[in-house]
């Protein structure tokens, strides 16, 4: 921990650090440096930190992939149904050829 290393800020540099930051400063750094409370992190502890439930950013990037993958698939085959919808609709809506309608069945 960083604490081990430096010491506590005094004067005006004790409020460096945001949101309960603790700062110490270290001999070899000119700035001083902050060691973050639970939920955010920053160089000043200025950002907050959303919980995530996974533990990794691989687990996290898998996640998002798989999530896009399975929205381009309903995607696509929205489109596939849609077309062949659309196909069965024309070929229904075409005319029958004249030579049905004047053909005599022999029922004899």
């Amino acid at each position: 921990m960083m604490a081990e290393h430096g010491d506590p800020c005094t004067g005006s540099e004790a409020s460096y650090c945001m949101n309960g930051g603790t700062c110490f400063k270290i001999p070899s750094v000119s700035t001083p440096t902050c060691v973050c409370g639970v939920n955010f992190n920053g160089s000043r502890c200025e950002q907050f930190q959303l919980l995530s439930f996974s533990h990794s950013t691989e687990e996290k990037g898998m996640i998002a992939g798989v999530v896009i993958i399975l929205l381009l698939i309903i995607a696509v085959l929205g489109v596939v149904i849609y077309y062949s919808c659309k196909m069965k609709r024309a070929a229904r809506s075409q005319p029958k050829p004249a030579e049905e309608y004047w053909r005599v069945s022999s029922n004899v």
